[in-house]
C-alpha cells in the first residue's frame, strides 16, 4: 500500500467511466503504484474491469464525492481524476464544483477531461524514476 501523499481519487460520470477505465488499463503500472479511492460506482467498475484494489466510499448518489473532496484537505492526496460529462450529466451525478476550490487551495492536480487525465497520468508515472527528494523540491516550487 502506498504511503501518505500516494493516494489518487477517481470519480467519473457514468458516460465517461469507460474512458477512464481505458486510460487506467493502458497505464496500469502507474495506477498500481497508488492507493486508489473512489465513489462506489467508479470503484466497483475499476475493480471489475482491471482487478485493481480500490477503497470505495459512498456512492455519488449518497454524497461520496463530498467524502472524497474532504480528503483532499488531509495532505494525503497526490491527484484527483474527476472525469465529467459536460454535455449531459444526469441529475444524480456527483458535483465537481467543490473539487475546483479544494484542489486549488491544496495544490492538488485535478483532471476533468481525458486530455488532462492523460497528462496527469504521465506526471504521476514520473514518480518511479524521480527520487523522493526531487519530488519534494518540485512540490515546494509550486507552493
Amino acid at each position: 500500500m502506498a504511503g501518505a501523499g500516494q493516494t489518487v481519487i477517481l470519480i467519473a460520470h457514468e458516460r465517461k467511466l469507460p474512458e477512464l477505465i481505458k486510460l487506467m488499463k493502458n497505464r496500469l503500472a502507474v495506477f498500481s503504484e497508488y492507493r486508489l479511492l473512489a465513489t462506489s460506482e467508479t470503484g466497483e467498475a475499476i475493480e471489475r474491469e482491471l482487478g485493481l484494489e480500490v477503497t470505495h466510499l459512498f456512492s455519488g448518489k449518497k454524497g461520496g464525492e463530498i467524502q472524497l473532496c474532504g480528503l483532499v484537505c488531509t495532505n494525503t492526496i497526490r491527484a484527483v481524476y474527476f472525469i465529467r460529462d459536460p454535455e449531459s450529466p444526469a441529475a444524480d451525478e456527483p458535483d465537481i464544483t467543490p473539487f475546483y476550490r479544494v484542489c486549488d487551495l491544496n495544490n492538488v492536480p485535478l483532471a476533468t477531461n481525458m486530455v488532462s487525465a492523460v497528462a496527469l497520468t504521465y506526471w504521476l508515472g514520473r514518480k518511479t524514476s524521480v527520487p523522493e527528494t526531487d519530488q519534494s523540491r518540485e512540490k515546494a516550487a509550486c507552493e
